[in-house]
């Protein structure tokens, strides 16, 4: 079922299919299989440390830019950026189309555009409408714009040991110190900081306690190159290793606020609606795939007699799977379209990426369990998948968070509405 509501995005989807299916597939068939899952650490020492590097999986650099010249010439560049900044201008529903077909391939969880297709290039969760909006010229002509121009690259550090799920607990500091600000602290689990030329970073800018809340955070832009940051990466169950990030009175000069000062929490919420819509849609083309290789594997595999396809048991987790996929699939695909509508769709985007991230998961579990020992095979990408599926169970809110907010918004009243796409 397509849930494409204009002709130009079904002609964005085919063309985006045909790129993946021409460029990306046969490279990464043709590549020496190098994943590393647990990484060797210094033989002196088996604990984690500061020269631990996470080793992502990535194309050789001469097919990046022999492929990102071709899809530069397609329009394949920026697409989610406005189009006063150089970019495609494309809605949400349109970039939902672009990451659920670029998701279907080994690497589509992670890197699904490979730096190759973008659709804001070298900006943090792909969306650089909300930091446009708020950065001034200097910020967009310095970090931005080089950002959306495949120049440098940034990443959104928010989450620190103490204030995973709740920001409002957050202990980073950033204190006024004349025409600078000085910060001190430490954030974990930030993704891509080890490639990243600055940060996106959330610090305290009042003091925690009765009454301040969120109004005393504030977005700062730290590049990583400034003196008193360091980093290690953290080994965990994906192939691609988030980082800690540790401020040492670093300082950074009051040109770097990015909006006004105590509005940083305001900013992360506005980029955290669009990007777990995206989050949700990025999740689709494994799920996708997923059951096209159950269905390949249950006709050809042959049990006792007879193909895996006559037993009904497998029949069911197959037809469920295929259930489960289609109520993910609405759910993002209409959370864009309000979106797009111009709704709040804070509650409807807590439903999509719960609902999407655990459909990934629990289908995920099924066809590696109908796949056997096959199932957690490397040379299949499904127990890749699996892994990389239990890391976007928390990802972006855990799944707990969000049934809360889910509840708390039906508890005060929240009215569906229209199922149907809004005009």
């Amino acid at each position: 079922m397509e849930l494409d509501f204009e002709p130009e995005t079904t002609m964005l989807r085919r063309e985006i299919r045909r790129f993946v299916d021409e460029e990306f597939r046969p490279l990464l068939t043709d590549l020496v299989d190098d994943i590393d899952r647990y990484h060797d650490l210094e033989p002196a020492n088996p604990e984690l440390t500061d020269n631990v590097r996470p080793h992502p999986i990535k194309i050789p650099e001469r097919d990046r830019e022999r492929l990102r010249a071709k899809a530069k010439a397609a329009g394949f560049w920026a697409m989610g950026v406005p189009e006063a900044y150089g970019g495609g201008g494309l809605s949400l529903v349109e970039r939902c189309v672009v990451l659920e077909e670029l998701s279907k391939h080994r690497l589509g969880l992670y890197q699904p555009g490979l730096g190759v297709i973008e659709l804001g290039p070298g900006l943090t969760v792909g969306e650089p409408a909300a930091y446009l909006a708020s950065a001034d010229e200097y910020q967009i002509e310095q970090y931005f714009q080089p950002c959306i121009d495949g120049e440098k690259q940034s990443c959104f550090a928010l989450t620190e040991p103490a204030a995973g799920s709740d920001p409002r607990g957050m202990e980073t500091m950033a204190t006024k110190d004349g025409d600078e600000w000085v910060i001190h602290g430490t954030k974990h689990y930030i993704s891509w900081a080890g490639d990243a030329d600055f940060l996106i970073l959330f610090a305290r800018t009042e003091p925690n306690g009765d009454g301040i809340d969120e109004h005393g955070i504030t977005a700062f832009l730290v590049p990583t190159a400034d003196d008193g940051v360091s980093m290690r990466s953290i080994p965990v169950i994906r192939p691609e290793y988030p980082f800690e990030v540790t401020l040492n009175d670093v300082r950074v000069p009051e040109r770097n606020v990015l909006g006004d000062v105590g509005t940083g929490l305001a900013l992360a919420k506005e980029c955290l609606g669009e990007s777990r819509v995206l989050y949700a849609a990025n999740s689709l083309g494994p799920i996708d795939q997923s059951i096209r290789l159950g269905l390949e594997w249950a006709t050809d595999r042959v049990v006792g007699g007879k193909p895996l396809a006559e037993r009904q048991a497998v029949q069911w987790k197959l037809a469920k799977s295929a259930v489960d996929f289609q109520a993910a699939k609405y759910s993002v695909y209409h959370a864009a379209a309000r979106f797009d509508a111009g709704a709040d769709i804070r509650h409807e985007s807590s439903i999509t990426k719960y609902q999407t991230t655990e459909t990934l998961w629990e289908v995920l579990d099924r066809i590696v369990q109908l796949h056997g020992g096959a199932g957690v095979d490397a040379d299949l990408p499904l127990e890749r998948w699996l892994r990389e599926a239990r890391v976007r169970r928390i990802g972006e809110g855990p799944s707990e968070i969000h049934l809360k907010t889910i509840a708390r918004n039906l508890l005060n009243g929240y009215e569906d509405p229209d199922p149907l796409p809004l005009e």
